[in-house]
């Protein structure tokens, strides 16, 4: 049996292992993307050019021709979209304890600088960090859209995968999945958790009042969590 060799869409959210999901499918011989990042391609700009398109309307992005498989925002939140244009392609749902998973968002994301992708998400939200109400918009979407993508692929077993990096970090599943040998290259670690700097927050407030970085409007009925 020959390894697959159509497209592929990792569509688990922020934060559920996306990146070793990145990794893993690099080692398996797939040309692939993750996310918007610059430098991660040409013309890659933090997503501002993808947004524009997407909500515009137009969801063939440019990225669909110069790869073969997909990690990260923007293409997990347009999901249905990107069905309806590869409806034999496979899916990969990464996903992770909901509490760990929440707790991950938070510690990685505070004091961080505010991308595109995440405002175009959540908004005022973008920062889970920043209060209560920002860290439960976070779990009501990562809910909504798990639950989402397990009803609509619970009919189509045999091109959709839920996999979660953190409790089985090995190949066997995924390369089940591809029909792909599994590799002698070790299972990738990407993307583990470093701490916090103490002087990012500085940093990060020094660069938005010079104007260098945008930052979230500030809303004086809201206060922020202390670190």
């Amino acid at each position: 049996m020959a390894q697959y060799d159509g497209k592929i869409f990792g569509i688990g959210f922020y934060k559920t292992g996306t990146t070793t999901l990145f990794e893993a499918l690099r080692i398996l011989g797939y040309h692939t993307v993750n996310g918007d990042k610059p430098g991660s391609y040409p013309g890659a700009d933090d997503g501002e050019t993808l947004i524009r398109q997407i909500d515009a309307g137009d969801f063939r992005l440019p990225t669909f021709e110069q790869f073969d498989a997909f990690t990260d925002n923007p293409y997990f939140r347009i999901w249905r979209e990107i069905y309806a244009q590869f409806p034999g392609a496979r899916y990969i749902l990464t996903v992770r304890d909901e509490a760990a998973w929440i707790a991950s968002c938070v510690t990685f994301y505070r004091d961080r600088r505010i991308r595109p992708m995440r405002v175009w998400m959540f908004g005022n939200h973008a920062d889970p960090s920043r209060d209560a109400a920002s860290r439960q918009a976070w779990l009501d979407a990562y809910r909504a859209h798990n639950a989402a993508v397990r009803e609509f692929f619970a009919t189509r077993p045999d091109q959709y995968l839920e996999l979660d990096p953190t409790r089985e970090p090995g190949w066997d599943r995924l390369c089940a999945f591809f029909g792909a040998p599994i590799p002698v290259q070790p299972w990738p670690h990407a993307n583990a958790r470093k701490r916090n700097r103490p002087w990012r927050r500085v940093w990060r407030q020094l660069r938005r009042s010079l104007g260098l970085e945008a930052g979230l409007p500030d809303d004086p009925d809201r206060e922020r969590d202390a670190p």
